[in-house]
């Protein structure tokens, strides 16, 4: 043998040597430098409880048995991270030149923590925070029985979440993931259920990530159907998406997008989302009995958040816009009419807003509004209604209101003007025909309060109401003069019509209570004047109306309108009428009879009002044009 050869034959001894020392050796040895090597870098305490394995290979696989991380000193549960069988490869080749890769991984009876006290700080940061480190890069993740904990007494959560991977099948030839969880989700019992696709594809940015999702939280329900773009840094997501639940104010508390009040809602459409900007299109659905349709978008980039809706509704009912009022609170004071429900002023500064409504059909048991159109913008915690029009009685009622939320109160200024309103229209549900004719008005107010009940009872300004010519009911006219005797001839005779020389009411506020400037209805027949005031603060009602006849025969007794808004009370001032009824008696049985009319005789035609100088001041204190009044 060659001096070549038996170097050759060394070597190869050194090497079979080398690979049987390595192959036998007991890598259980190395287990307490890896912990301490882990607990030096985390700061938390590392073992490998079970056997380490290693075979080696261009790929090395590890396994590692009974792997456990301390948790962070401040948490109630000792242990971070539990791995009953951790088995993966690594790419020795590309750990050389400084990126971790691991071509496959497989956990198996894991248990993961995540946590944050009550001061904010997480428990999954380790070391130096502002350390940057590479995330592994993985080919291939298999998980077998995890359970994910996710914990934060801040915003009341506590979920539990089980993972496992799904084997692949003849229709999902690949393997999928499959996600359940149960818990509290901000004070909300919540349950999830996901389905997606394969592990390892949720690093790929090139191939979207598919997922079925259906949550419940509290009374809110959702599900998604759809991929997610570049899912690791959330970049992008497309659904198929539906929303229900009791109430979309919930959502508030749910995503943070502040939301109005409303019945029980079912919305579907599809969901997308790109940078910062979060858009729901195609949306339709129900909300309450109202039919809902259009475009909502949220972009969480801007401080603070922009929501912009285009929406509407083809047939909506009144009662379902009760919430946004405050007047479908439970709450509400049995004997109260305005919504005492404080406006969230939170919610006004959680967003700025620039949302459009319109209603094609409006659904009312009494008021006779056919269509609604409104444009709201909130910015920087003021809201503006600009404008807010109903089609309403054959006119429009036109609002421009704003609302300013930035200190403790809300301060409020609104402008309305009712334009061409027609009179036959505005009591639809009355079986007399009570007059013709058309009207306009406008109230100008300044308030402050932080709900609909105390800005009333807090307004100031003018309030006023006009309607030059027309006609009215000749049996109302009657019954406001308590003239009985003609009453009975219209009904049986037949309802005419009274022209109207002017109708004027004006009235002041302040503080909340309103008083009467002016208040008159004058006609050929009949002149009737009003006075007193409505409290809105106490909500209570203190008017008397004084008909005077311009012909013979009545008991010309004032009308009083008391009681409250809840409970009104309309009647005859019983104290006049029944003296004079006492001395119509007294006097027919002294002369037969033909006494008894003297007390009730009208002596004289009375004046009629200056309609033109009642209307001229009205316009001038209300800011009411003449076009106000004209037909529309």
């Amino acid at each position: 043998m060659t001096r070549t050869r038996k170097w050759l034959a060394g070597i190869a001894v050194c090497l079979l040597l080398l690979v049987t020392a390595v192959y036998f050796f007991d890598w259980n040895i190395a287990r307490p430098y890896i912990a301490r090597t882990v607990t030096s870098s985390t700061g938390r305490s590392f073992a490998i409880n079970g056997d380490l394995e290693v075979r080696l290979s261009l790929w090395p696989r590890i396994i590692a048995n009974d792997v456990v991380m301390g948790n962070a000193e401040w948490s109630k549960d000792p242990i971070m991270a539990e791995i009953k069988r951790a088995d993966f490869r690594i790419d020795i080749l590309k750990l050389l030149v400084g990126h971790l890769v691991l071509p496959e991984i497989s956990l198996s009876e894991f248990k993961l923590v995540l946590e944050v006290n009550k001061d904010g700080a997480p428990n999954w940061v380790f070391g130096q925070r502002d350390k940057q480190r590479e995330f592994p890069s993985i080919a291939a993740l298999a998980i077998d029985r995890g359970t994910l904990t996710f914990r934060d007494p801040t915003i009341n959560t506590d979920l539990t979440l089980e993972v496992n991977t799904l084997a692949a099948s003849k229709d999902d030839p690949e393997s999928m993931v499959e996600l359940t969880g149960t818990g509290q989700f901000k004070g909300m019992k919540t349950k999830l259920h996901a389905r997606g696709g394969a592990l390892l594809e949720l690093r790929s940015t090139n191939q979207p990530y598919p997922i079925k999702v259906t949550a419940t939280l509290g009374t809110t329900k959702a599900s998604a159907d759809g991929v997610l773009i570049d899912p690791l840094h959330l970049n992008g997501q497309e659904f198929n998406f539906q929303l229900e639940g009791s109430d979309l104010a919930l959502l508030y508390t749910i995503v943070g997008v502040p939301m109005p009040p409303t019945p029980a809602y079912n919305l579907a459409g599809f969901l997308s989302h790109s940078g910062d900007v979060w858009t729901f299109t195609r949306l339709k659905g129900m909300v309450g009995k109202s039919d809902l349709a259009g475009d909502f978008s949220v972009d969480s980039g801007k401080v603070p958040q922009q929501i912009t809706a285009d929406l509407v509704s083809h047939s909506l009912d009144m009662k379902d816009l009760a919430g946004i009022i405050g007047a479908n609170n439970v709450i509400q004071p049995s004997d109260k009419v305005l919504p005492t429900e404080p406006f969230n002023l939170d919610k006004l500064r959680a967003a700025n807003a620039d949302v459009r409504f319109k209603a094609t059909k409006i659904i009312t048991e009494k008021l006779p509004i056919e269509k609604m159109n409104v444009h709201l913008v909130v910015k920087d915690g003021t809201l503006k209604l600009a404008p807010l029009k109903f089609e309403i009685a054959g006119g429009n009622l036109v609002m421009e209101i704003t609302m300013d939320g930035r200190k403790s109160h809300m301060v409020t200024h609104a402008d309305i003007t009712a334009k061409g309103l027609r009179l036959d229209q505005l009591f639809p549900a009355s079986k007399v025909n009570v007059g013709a004719g058309t009207m306009g008005g406008r109230a100008k107010l300044d308030a402050s309060g932080d709900s609909l009940a105390k800005m009333m009872g807090t307004a100031n300004g003018e309030v006023a109401l006009i309607m030059d010519g027309g006609t009215v009911s000749e049996l109302l006219l009657r019954l406001s003069n308590l003239d009985i005797a003609n009453s009975i001839l219209v009904l049986l005779g037949g309802d005419k019509q009274i022209p109207i020389r002017c109708m004027v009411a004006n009235f002041n506020a302040v503080e909340g209570d309103f008083k009467v400037q002016d208040m008159v209805l004058d006609t050929p027949k009949v002149n009737i004047t009003g006075e007193g005031n409505v409290n809105f603060g106490d909500e209570s009602l203190h008017l008397k109306l004084v008909s005077k006849a311009k012909s013979l025969i009545s008991l010309r007794g004032p009308i009083l309108v008391t009681g409250t808004f809840k409970k009104p009370s309309v009647r005859p001032d019983m104290r006049k009428v029944a003296a004079r009824g006492g001395i119509a008696a007294g006097l027919g049985v002294i002369t037969g009879g033909i006494g008894a009319l003297i007390p009730l005789l009208e002596l004289g035609k009375k004046k009629d009002s200056n309609c033109a100088a009642l209307i001229s001041q009205t316009k001038s204190d209300a800011g009411i044009k003449q076009s106000d009044i004209a037909p529309h």
